[in-house]
Formats: structure tokens, C-alpha cells, sequence
């Protein structure tokens, strides 16, 4: 505060600029708590747009799955932290893989971090989804399309593609091996070229086919299935059993 007046004898305070320019910081930054909070509203609805979850499975969560009939993939998947997984059922359909998947994709968008609020430069920085979902037969479809592009200018180019799933952090491809398709190189030039780019910029990967481990191989390729091994570790490969929920 400044003093003036004390030539009369009288000692009258005004606000000092210091006071002003604490009052703006704290304007500009309930203003930005609520930019903040509208950013993170308005990501939510991206988000929910980029993540490809069936609209079936857009509510299912842990708290509704069978836990005791598939612990061990329960608790991996539950407990997932920045790794890669493959979910293998050989020959047994119906027990869990893809709501499971779905609640942890769920869990994500629930949990992750929106936007946040830059002090430095005053600003707020809208953050990428963390996850996206497909099944292998949509993914090969959606590849396929670019070949026969109508419109050069508005479809999407098969590099184009590939870009988009980079963008997140965790890809999630359910159903791998549901249609066994009639060019395997062409399959299995898809997966290399998701796995690879995953695998050199430490991104994760989570696989879940109704496939035994050779036929995995078999299916998306040695050198694939070589990068998924060392991603997915020695306790990445969870074997689920069981009769079809769907019974």
C-alpha cells in the first residue's frame, strides 16, 4: 500500500499496484479453472468418439464381471499398468475377454487426465485419449478401404491409418483370428506394421483371440508374435477357460 496525505498530518491508503496485479492473477485464474473444467467436459465427448468401444460393452466395468470364474485374467487385467497382454481362449467362446477389455478401456477414460492447465504460459492443453479399441476384422476392413478410395481427398490413406492408431497409447484389437482371411501376407503385414512401430516407441498392445499361442503365431507371424513376446513378458499370456457366459 502507498501513503499519501502526510503532509497534512493524515495518512490515507489507496490499493499499490502489487495489490492490483494479485487481483487479476486470481481472476485470470478462476477464469481458467473453469476453461479448464469446460475443456475436460468437452474432451470427455472426444474421447468417447475416438475410442471405438461397442456401444454393448460402453458401461461394462469391473464391479460387473464374474471375477471367481477368470481370476487370473481378472486380476491382469484390473491391475494393467503400461504393459502389453494377450488374452488367449483356444476354442472356448463367451467367457469374458472382451468385457474385460472394455471395462479396462472404460476405466481409462474414467480416470485419465482430461487437460491440464499450463502456469508457465497460461494456457490449457487438451490431452490425447488414452486408449482405442477394434476388433481384427474392422481394422482389416478399414485397411482395405483405402485401397479403393473414391475420393482421393476426403478418405483416409493406409499410412493415414496407422498414424491414427499411434496416437494412443494402448491399442486394443479384440477378436484376433475370428475370420481367417485368404492373403495371409497381407494379414500379417498388418500386424507387423502396428507391432513394430509399437514395439520401437514402447507403446502397449493388448491381443485377445480365442487362438492357442502356435496359432497366434501362425496367424499374425513370426516376427510379430516375437515382438509381442518380449512386450508382453512372461506373465503378459493369460490362458482363460471355461464354459460361454452365453449359455
Amino acid at each position: 500500500m502507498e501513503r499519501i496525505g502526510e503532509s497534512l498530518g493524515i495518512a490515507r491508503l489507496v490499493p499499490s499496484q502489487t495489490s492490483k496485479r494479485k487481483e487479476r492473477e486470481r481472476q485470470n485464474i478462476e477464469r481458467y479453472k473453469q476453461d479448464l473444467e469446460d475443456a475436460k467436459g468437452a474432451q470427455v465427448d472426444k474421447w468417447c468418439d475416438e475410442c471405438g468401444i461397442p456401444s454393448l460393452f460402453v458401461l461394462k466395468d469391473f464391479a460387473d464381471f464374474k471375477s471367481e470364474l477368470q481370476p487370473k485374467a481378472f486380476d491382469a487385467v484390473k491391475r494393467w499398468n503400461d504393459t502389453s497382454l494377450v488374452l488367449l481362449s483356444p476354442g472356448v467362446y463367451g467367457i469374458g475377454k472382451t468385457h474385460l477389455v472394455c471395462a479396462l478401456a472404460n476405466y481409462l477414460l474414467m480416470t485419465k487426465d482430461k487437460a491440464v492447465f499450463r502456469p508457465n504460459s497460461y494456457s490449457i492443453q487438451r490431452l490425447q485419449c488414452p486408449v482405442t479399441f477394434t476388433t481384427e476384422s474392422k481394422l482389416l476392413a478399414r485397411i482395405r478401404n483405402t485401397f479403393n478410395r473414391g475420393n482421393v481427398y476426403e478418405a483416409e490413406t493406409e499410412a493415414e491409418v496407422y498414424k491414427s492408431l499411434a496416437k494412443f497409447p494402448l491399442l486394443i484389437i479384440d477378436d484376433v483370428g475370428k475370420v481367417r482371411p485368404r492373403d495371409y501376407s497381407f494379414l500379417q503385414g498388418v500386424y507387423f506394421n502396428i507391432i513394430d512401430d509399437r514395439y520401437v516407441n514402447e507403446q502397449h498392445i493388448i491381443l485377445t483371440t480365442n487362438l492357442d499361442y502356435t496359432e497366434l503365431e501362425e496367424h499374425i507371424g513370426g516376427a510379430s508374435s516375437d515382438r509381442i513376446r518380449e512386450m508382453a513378458g512372461k506373465y503378459g499370456f493369460i490362458k482363460m477357460t471355461g464354459k460361454s457366459y452365453r449359455r
